[in-house]
C-alpha cells in the first residue's frame, strides 16, 4: 500500500507525533510525504509539485482571494499523486485535509484526516472551515481523533460516527526508560510551547507556592521561544524564583528523557484559551508517565484519558492554581507515593499508550480505508 502522508511543516520541534507516524508506517508500506503549509507545496526532498509558473500563480491567487486551493495549487497535487501512485492520503490536521479534498475527490482517493488539537477547537479556524469540513466528513474514509473529548467534539462538527476513530498517540518505552522519582530530589519538569492553552505561567504560580513550603524545590520548564515565555521567565523573576527555575529552551527527546529521570514529578497546566484553542492529548505528558513519574495536570482534553487521577498523577480543574500547587507539595513530602504512582503510570502507558501498538492500529484504519469504497454523498 502507498500512502501520502501531509504534514504542515517538515521540521516543527514539537510535531514528534508526526515524525512517529511517518517513521512507523513506513515499516508497513510506502510512505510519501508532503509539506509547506496546510495545502502542501513541497515533497520530502523540498521539491514543489507544481511547476515554477503554476506555483505563482497560486500564490498570486490566494493573495487576492484568500484561499488556498485553487487549479493551480491542485495541480501539482494530482501530479504527485498520479506519478507517486498513490492509493491512500493521511492528511495530518483537519486544516489540511480540507485542503487536499478537492485533489482526492478529483482521483478518487480514499482519504484519512487525523485531527490533532486546535484543528478541532481553534473558534476562527472551525468557523473558517466549517463548510469546507463539512464537506470533508461526507467524502472521508475515516476520520481519527486523539482523545474521547475531541471525538465528542468531532461528532459535534458533522463527524460521521461511523467513519470516526480513537487513535491516541503512542510512546515509545525504549526512549523513555523508567526513572525512580522516589529517590529524586524534589525537581518538577514542564515541557511544551509557552502558548495560552499550555498556560505555563499558572504552573509558575502554583510552583511559587511550592517554594514558600519547601524552598529546595527546582522546577525545569522546557520549551522555545513562544509567545508566553518572555512573559513567564518575568514572572519568575517577579516572584523572586530565579534560582529555582531553569528555561531549558528547547530538547530532543533524549535530553528530555534525562530532564525527567531526575524529577519527582511532572506538571502541565493545559486550559482552554480564550480563542477556544484546546489541547488533543500532550506527548510530553505521556512521555513523563511513561518514565514513571507521577503527572500533576488538569483536566483538559486527552489529559482526562492519559491520566488516572489519584493512581498514576492528579487531576485539577483548569485555572485551579492553588489545588495543583497542593498535589506537587503532597508529592515532595510523600516521595513513596510519587515513586508508586509513578509506577502505574509506567504500566498504563505499556498497556494503552505503546507507541508500536497505536501503530498498528493507525495502518489498520489506513488499510480499511484503501481497501473500502467510499460513500459519497
Amino acid at each position: 500500500m502507498r500512502i501520502c502522508i501531509t504534514r504542515a511543516n517538515k521540521s516543527a520541534y514539537s510535531e514528534t507525533f508526526i515524525r512517529d507516524q511517518i517513521s512507523g508506517l513506513s515499516h508497513y508500506g510506502e510512505v510519501d510525504t508532503i509539506y509547506s503549509g496546510w495545502m502542501p507545496e513541497k515533497s520530502e526532498d523540498g521539491k514543489r509539485l507544481s511547476p515554477w509558473l503554476f506555483w505563482i500563480c497560486h500564490k498570486v491567487i490566494k493573495k487576492i482571494t484568500g484561499k488556498r486551493v485553487n487549479y493551480f495549487s491542485n495541480y501539482g497535487l494530482l501530479r504527485f499523486f498520479r506519478t507517486q501512485k498513490t492509493e491512500v492520503v493521511l492528511a495530518n490536521y483537519g486544516v489540511a485535509g480540507a485542503c487536499v479534498l478537492a485533489a482526492c475527490r478529483k482521483l478518487d482517493l480514499p482519504l484519512v484526516v487525523h485531527f490533532h488539537g486546535f484543528d478541532a477547537t481553534h473558534r476562527k479556524t472551525l468557523s473558517s472551515y466549517e463548510k469546507q469540513y463539512r464537506e470533508m466528513f461526507r467524502y472521508a474514509s475515516a476520520i481519527i481523533a486523539v482523545s474521547n473529548e475531541m471525538k465528542n467534539r468531532l461528532i459535534g462538527l458533522g463527524a460521521q460516527p461511523d467513519r470516526l476513530y480513537l487513535n491516541p498517540y503512542g510512546i515509545d518505552t525504549q526512549v523513555f526508560p523508567l526513572c525512580h522519582p522516589a529517590d529524586n530530589p524534589p525537581n518538577f519538569v514542564s515541557v511544551g510551547r509557552f502558548t495560552a492553552k499550555k498556560a505555563p505561567h499558572l504552573v509558575i504560580q502554583a510552583f511559587h507556592q511550592v517554594v514558600l513550603r519547601h524552598p529546595e524545590a527546582r522546577l525545569t520548564m522546557v520549551g522555545g521561544e513562544d509567545g508566553l515565555l518572555h512573559r513567564c521567565q518575568l514572572l519568575a523573576k517577579e516572584l523572586s524564583l530565579e534560582n529555582n527555575i531553569v528555561f531549558s529552551g528547547i530538547l530532543n527527546r533524549q535530553q528530555v528523557s534525562a530532564v525527567l529521570s531526575q524529577a519527582r514529578a511532572f506538571v502541565q497546566h493545559s486550559v482552554t484559551a480564550a480563542d477556544g484553542d484546546m489541547e488533543g492529548t500532550p506527548v510530553a505528558v505521556l512521555e513523563a508517565s511513561t518514565s514513571g513519574l507521577p503527572v500533576v495536570a488538569t483536566r483538559h482534553g486527552g489529559i482526562i484519558d492519559a491520566v488516572v487521577h489519584g493512581e498514576t498523577g492528579f487531576l485539577v480543574d483548569e485555572h485551579d492554581v492553588d489545588g495543583m500547587a497542593q498535589y506537587m507539595i503532597k508529592l515532595i513530602e510523600y516521595p513513596a507515593m510519587a515513586g508508586e504512582m509513578g509506577m502505574k503510570g509506567r504500566h498504563y502507558m505499556e498497556a494503552n499508550y505503546a507507541l508500536e501498538r497505536q501503530i498498528s492500529r493507525l495502518y489498520g484504519i489506513v488499510g480499511k480505508a484503501a481497501g473500502e469504497k467510499r460513500t459519497h454523498e
